[in-house]
């Protein structure tokens, strides 16, 4: 009797798997709602129990194989893989670098560090970007980066209610402003840079975060109504963005914190013809926040599809919540 009920579970397993996929699939193509923020970090799971589960019945010579293989097929024709193989490119032609970091005000408790912002000016220091992009900045941190960046500008003169958002540039910033999100304390601001005599246009990102605090954790579900509101947040602001991007004509580069997967529909949004730095030239999983070990790749860097890629770099170095992302590219 158990047997059978077994063989049962096991033959609705290699029917579900490979539905839940496609089923994921189709809900993050359609846009915005709870199964796609859901759909959209646990994709990369269900990916991998699709190709355990099709290695399995390949070897056996199962015909059930094809439903995990057209899931498998349909996944990594809508979407990148989470898993990159690249390796840096060389040029002889100029290129900028370009670092973008939450550091989470300089307040982590992820390590044991007491000066954590001499340790990130000094990781700073030590990476030499052409730029760099800060989120969850603080205001008076400003004088540890402004003699190696003549060029900067952080957003608490300006947005004094919201987080602190800061660019530090080794070329002239000839242009800034922001987009003020309602109702939220996160914001976005853009510089335009002049490179070689040529404007290229920035965004700084910080997306709405998961504002779940230990008494929302405490209550199951008023946590998830308040990750989903915040989802719902980030929709909006997505849009907002790229509504913005339209009336700048020229090249465009995106980068931040945007609290979404590269599987979320706000990324996509965001997306559109732009080249992921991480899929053109990282490798790895390109996770940049942990939680519960698992990699989830929050944080950004988005190009003009006009660029050129040359490298892709996460690190590892335990001073914020999040991991820093630096990025070279060919003008």
């Amino acid at each position: 009797m158990r047997l059978g009920i077994f063989k049962r579970a096991r033959y609705l397993i290699s029917f579900l798997l490979p539905l839940l996929l496609v089923f994921g699939i189709v809900a993050i193509l359609l846009g915005e709602s709870h199964t796609s923020f859901v759909f959209s970090i646990a994709l990369p799971i269900f990916v991998v129990l699709n190709f355990m589960q099709c290695m399995v019945l390949l070897l056996k010579r199962k015909r059930k194989v094809i439903g995990n293989f057209v899931a498998l097929l349909l996944f990594f024709f809508c979407f990148d893989s989470f898993y990159q193989f690249n390796f840096d490119k060389e040029t002889k032609e100029p290129t900028i670098s370009i670092l973008t970091y939450n550091v989470q005000g300089f307040t982590s408790s992820s390590n044991n560090s007491t000066n954590k912002k001499e340790e990130i000016a000094n990781f700073v220091k030590r990476i030499d970007a052409d730029i760099v992009c800060f989120q969850e900045f603080s205001a008076i941190e400003y004088k540890k980066y402004r003699d190696d960046y003549p060029y900067w500008i952080k957003s608490n003169m300006d947005m004094p209610n919201k987080s602190v958002l800061a660019i530090f540039s080794k070329f002239p910033i000839v242009n800034n402003g922001y987009l003020e999100f309602p109702n939220s304390n996160n914001n976005t601001m853009f510089v335009d840079i002049d490179i070689d005599g040529r404007i290229y246009r920035l965004y700084n990102l910080h997306l709405e975060s998961y504002k779940v605090d230990r008494n929302s954790q405490l209550n199951p579900p008023n946590s998830y109504n308040i990750i989903l509101k915040a989802d719902k947040n980030r929709g909006i602001q997505a849009q907002l963005v790229k509504q913005h991007m339209k009336d700048f004509d020229g090249e465009v580069i995106i980068v931040g914190d945007f609290n979404s997967t590269q599987y979320s529909p706000v990324y996509r949004v965001l997306k559109g013809s732009k080249k992921d730095t991480f899929v053109e030239a990282g490798s790895g999983f390109g996770g940049t926040l942990k939680l519960f070990k698992y990699p989830f790749k929050v944080d950004h860097i988005l190009v003009d599809d006009k660029l050129e890629v040359i490298a892709h770099k996460n690190f590892n170095v335990n001073l914020s919540d999040h991991e820093p992302v630096l990025a070279e590219i060919k003008l």
